[in-house]
């Protein structure tokens, strides 16, 4: 089944603007019943400040059932990622969503602005090398300091301070999709890429119910003409800044290269200075004989 690949912009947006689509994501990722998820995402467009282009990320306010069977309004933030090194940007926008406020309707049925539970995913394009495995999930525990036993409870202050997060390396993959969230990452294989980067050929369906319609969403986004043109805008405008920043890494590599021959050079020529001074010659006579000036070899004999 041919679908647009979700590592991509574009077709990740695509895919978390629809509202039915997105609560079976996020159901998948953090095992938690999704009952309702605000009508669209919270896109926020900011600037990759390297590349200046535009950079998204997803923000939910969802109400999830917990096993207790109670409802609870949590502010979800997605973040994705095909590059390394983008831990700042990560910490950037969490750290505005701590100090947001989202309203609610408290349980006298009236509005109320309160800050939310965070639980927080990112979706990465690349490996953590210490981490061999697809999904990590760092959970805030709550332990007593004094005899290291877990506390089974946590109230405002810790659950508004602290946060789960989920991780996820698409480059992790493994051949055997066996849990639910292994055959929903499939979706993000990036060995069955198609002609085009920006479509992925899986081999076949998926025998979850959820991941299949998440697949057949992502099928139908093939034959959209005006998305497949955003893909490969995306798509051209990635190859040029990796030719242009492959161009700077070996201009820099060069620049090092010459500045490291002319300090050897250098060290040389002091060497060579220091040698002629213990044999007896005097400044002038060096400054002559290697062409230099006398203030050149005077700084050469204290390098």
């Amino acid at each position: 089944m041919l679908i647009v690949n979700p590592i991509y912009d574009q077709a990740f947006k695509y895919m978390m603007d629809n509202e039915e689509i997105a609560k079976k994501v996020i159901s998948i990722i953090t095992e938690k019943k999704v009952v309702k998820i605000q009508p669209r995402p919270y896109e926020v467009k900011l600037m990759d400040k390297k590349r200046d282009i535009p950079l998204s990320r997803f923000d939910f306010k969802a109400i999830i059932e917990e096993e207790s069977g109670e409802m609870v309004t949590i502010l979800i933030e997605i973040q994705k990622s095909k590059h390394p090194d983008p831990i700042m940007r990560f910490r950037r926008y969490l750290g505005k969503n701590y100090i947001r406020k989202e309203t609610i309707i408290n349980e006298k049925g009236e509005e109320e602005s309160v800050a939310l539970p965070i639980h927080t995913i990112y979706i990465l394009g690349y490996s953590i090398k210490e981490y061999d495995t697809p999904g990590i999930l760092v959970n805030n525990q709550v332990i007593d300091a004094t005899t290291k036993e877990e506390i089974p409870f946590k109230n405002e202050f810790i659950q508004l301070l602290t946060h789960p997060s989920y991780i996820l390396q698409t480059t992790r993959l493994r051949p055997e999709r066996r849990t639910k969230l292994e055959k929903f990452l499939a979706i993000f294989d990036q060995s069955k890429k198609a002609d085009d980067d920006f479509l992925l050929q899986l081999d076949e369906d998926s025998d979850d119910v959820d991941v299949m319609s998440i697949t057949r969403y992502l099928n139908r986004g093939t034959l959209d003409e005006y998305l497949l043109a955003q893909l490969e805008l995306e798509e051209d405008v990635e190859e040029e800044f990796d030719k242009m920043e492959a161009q700077l890494a070996a201009a820099l590599a060069r620049e090092e290269e010459a500045q490291k021959q002319k300090e050897d050079a250098r060290l040389k020529l002091a060497k060579a200075v220091k040698r002629m001074l213990s044999k007896g010659f005097t400044l002038d006579e060096i400054a002559e004989d290697l062409d230099l000036s006398t203030d050149e070899v005077k700084n050469l004999a204290n390098n």
